[in-house]
C-alpha cells in the first residue's frame, strides 16, 4: 500500500538527516603556551538498544558505518538481532533533539490528495502526545483516510526508541476537524487498547447473533 512506502520514507529521513558533533571542554593552563591543547573532558556514555526490525534489509556493517558518520561511537549486535548504539550523552541529546524536529517537520508533509483525498493537513503537537488532522468532513466520513496515523507511528515509535523510552508505554491522540467550521469529527486514541479491541469484536459477535436469532 502507498501509505507503507510514506512511512518508510518518513521514517528513513527521521533516522538520516540528523548529525552529531563531537565534545570537548579547554582546561585552564597555569603556564603560559603559544599553541595550548585543549583536553577532552571525561563524559559519560549510554547504550540505546534498537530492534533490528527498524533496520529491515540492511547490514551491520552499512549500520555501523553510517552510525559512526553521524558521530556514535560504536554500533554491535544482540544475539537475538538487535543493534546496540553507544554514544555520549551529549551526542545523544543532540541526536534526539534533531530527531524530534525532522519528525514534526516530516509528518507535515505527509498528507497528498491522492492517498488521503479528505485530509488537508496534519500537525503533530510539540510534546509528540496529538497529531492533529484537519479534513473534509463530507469526505473524511466516507474514507479510511484515518490510516494517516499508522503512517505516523512507526516513525514516533523510532524516535521513542532513540529517546531510549519504550513505544508501549506511548499512546497518540488524534483529533479529526473539520477544515470549514474546525468542528471535531473525530477523534480516538492509537495505538488502539487491547481492551477496546476486544470490547469492539465482543459488541460485534452480540450484534452478529442477535442478527442471526432474528
Amino acid at each position: 500500500m502507498k501509505f507503507i512506502r510514506k512511512t518508510t520514507v518518513v521514517l528513513a529521513a527521521i533516522l538520516l538527516t540528523f548529525s552529531l558533533a563531537a565534545c570537548s571542554q579547554d582546561q585552564p593552563d597555569p603556564q603560559p603556551s603559544p599553541s595550548p591543547s585543549p583536553l577532552v573532558s571525561e563524559e559519560s556514555t549510554m547504550t540505546i538498544v534498537i530492534p533490528v526490525s527498524l533496520f529491515e534489509g540492511k547490514t551491520l556493517e552499512e549500520i555501523e558505518k553510517a552510525a559512526k558518520k553521524q558521530g556514535v561511537e560504536s554500533v554491535t549486535q544482540n544475539e537475538n538481532g538487535d543493534y546496540c548504539y553507544e554514544m555520549t550523552a551529549t551526542a545523544h541529546r543532540r541526536l534526539v533533539t534533531e530527531m524530534r524536529i525532522n519528525l514534526l517537520d516530516l509528518v507535515e508533509e505527509l498528507p497528498d490528495e491522492e492517498t488521503y483525498p479528505s485530509v488537508k493537513s496534519i500537525v503533530l503537537s510539540d510534546d509528540l502526545s496529538t497529531l492533529t488532522i484537519t479534513a473534509d468532513a463530507t469526505a473524511y466520513k466516507k474514507s479510511n483516510d484515518q490510516t494517516i496515523v499508522r503512517a505516523v507511528w512507526p516513525s514516533l515509535s523510532a524516535y521513542y526508541l532513540f529517546n531510549n523510552e519504550s513505544p508501549d508505554d506511548k499512546s497518540l491522540s488524534v483529533v479529526v476537524i473539520d477544515e470549514k467550521d474546525e468542528s471535531k469529527i473525530d477523534s480516538f486514541t492509537w495505538p488502539e487498547k487491547e481492551e477496546e479491541s476486544e470490547a469492539v469484536s465482543s459488541a460485534e459477535k452480540e450484534e452478529k447473533d442477535t442478527s442471526t436469532e432474528e
